[in-house]
C-alpha cells in the first residue's frame, strides 16, 4: 500500500503516522534506536506490508495485469490501491480526504525532531504539493508510473503501466473493495495488540 493507505490504517496515533512515514526510510531490525511509539509505527507498516503482499485478493489483483507487468504488480497494486482509497474516500472515513490529509503531515511534523532530513523534506514536498489529494485523480496516476518507472535500476514497462490500469480497472476496483475492508480490520486488531507499548512507551521488538 503507498502512503495514502497506511496514513488511514495509522491515523489516530501521530506516533504511527511518524514510524509508517520512516518505515520507507529505516531497514533492518529495530532495537530501540527510535520512540517506541514510533518503533511501533515502523513495524506497522511492514505488517501491513507483510499482510497486504500474501493476500490472495492482492495476488489476484497482481495475476490480472498482463504478462510484462506482472512481476511490478506490487508497485501497480499499491497506486492503483491508494486512488481506489481516494475515490472511495467517504466509504471509509467521515472526514474530507483534504482534511484528513492536511491533519495527518501537520501531526507528522509535530514530531519532526524524529524524522530524518530525507522524511522531513518528503513530508513538506507532500504538504506542498497536496499529493495525496491528488490520488484520486488519473492522471496523477499515469504520472506516478512514469516517475517510478525511472526511479528503477533496470529496464521495466511501467511507464507505460497506466494501460493495465485502463483494461483493467473494474475488475481492480472490485479487488480494491473486497481487499481494504478486511486490511483495516487487520491493522486495527495488530494496534489494539499493541496499544500498551503505545499508552505506555515500553520498548518490545515485534520484529
Amino acid at each position: 500500500m503507498n502512503h495514502l493507505a497506511h496514513f488511514k490504517l495509522a491515523s489516530g496515533h501521530p506516533k504511527l503516522l511518524v514510524g509508517n512515514l520512516l518505515a520507507d526510510h529505516v531497514k533492518g531490525r529495530l532495537n530501540g534506536q527510535f520512540d517506541a511509539g514510533i518503533e511501533t509505527g515502523i513495524r506497522l507498516h511492514r505488517a501491513i506490508d507483510a499482510y497486504t503482499d500474501s493476500h490472495p485478493v492482492v495476488t489476484s489483483s497482481h495475476a490480472r495485469l498482463d504478462a510484462p507487468y506482472r512481476r511490478y504488480g506490487g508497485i501497480i497494486t499499491d497506486i492503483v490501491y491508494d486512488h481506489f482509497l481516494a475515490v472511495h474516500w467517504r466509504s471509509f472515513d467521515q472526514r474530507s480526504l483534504e482534511d484528513f490529509c492536511q491533519t495527518s503531515l501537520g501531526e507528522v511534523m509535530d514530531y519532526h525532531q524524529y524524522l530524518s532530513a530525507p522524511a522531513k523534506e518528503r513530508t513538506l514536498r507532500m504538504q506542498r504539493s497536496k499529493s495525496m489529494e491528488h490520488y484520486g485523480s488519473p492522471d496523477f496516476i499515469e504520472r506516478s508510473f512514469v516517475y517510478l518507472s525511472g526511479r528503477l535500476k533496470r529496464k521495466n514497462p511501467l511507464a507505460s503501466g497506466f494501460t493495465q490500469f485502463e483494461k483493467h480497472k473494474n475488475s481492480l476496483e472490485s479487488d480494491f473493495m473486497a481487499f481494504f475492508p478486511a486490511l483495516q480490520k487487520f491493522a486495527s486488531d495488530w494496534v489494539e495488540q499493541h496499544n500498551k507499548q503505545l499508552a505506555y512507551g515500553t520498548h518490545c521488538d515485534y520484529s
